[in-house]
């Protein structure tokens, strides 16, 4: 194998593992958590929701944050539109809702788990300069694969 061919496969695989890692980095996860505390429904205020009038989507959630006590989903388009993901703090309607189901209400949460700061931090100064040797290593394995062909 001459030098140019095994700079381009070291450029690719670092490109490889830049992609693979910049994935795990910027993992977002939808968190629906049971409050153990006893809710009181009420339905003139805001966050409070009739379980029947919810999405399908949202009874979805409701049923299976019940079930689980906690009920975590990857991707936004499993979560419910009725709910806001917070990352930081919950008030009534945002975050925290109580749901009336069956006669019984439930205190569900609702929040957003990101890598925060580390995952900004790990991009500017691990992926992004990975990313730079990868690429220059890719065209310097194809120009040197160039002149041992134009050879």
């Amino acid at each position: 194998m001459d030098r140019g061919t095994l700079v381009l496969i070291v450029g690719v695989a670092v490109l490889g593992g830049v992609a693979a890692g910049s994935l795990v980095v910027s993992d977002t996860d939808y968190v629906h958590s049971l409050d153990a505390t006893d809710a009181t429904f009420n339905a003139s205020e805001d966050g409070n929701l009739y379980y029947a009038n919810l999405s399908e989507r949202g009874q979805t959630v409701v049923d299976r944050t019940i079930e689980r006590r906690e009920y975590v989903v990857e991707d936004e388009s499993e979560t419910a539109a009725e709910f806001t993901y917070t990352t930081d703090h919950t008030n009534l309607g945002t975050g925290w809702y109580v749901i009336q189901r069956d006669g019984r209400a439930y205190a569900i949460t609702t929040h957003r788990d990101t890598p925060g700061m580390l995952g900004g931090l790990l991009t500017l100064y691990v992926f992004t300069p990975l990313t730079l040797l990868g690429m220059a290593l890719c065209v310097s394995g194809v120009l040197l694969r160039l002149r041992v062909i134009g050879d």
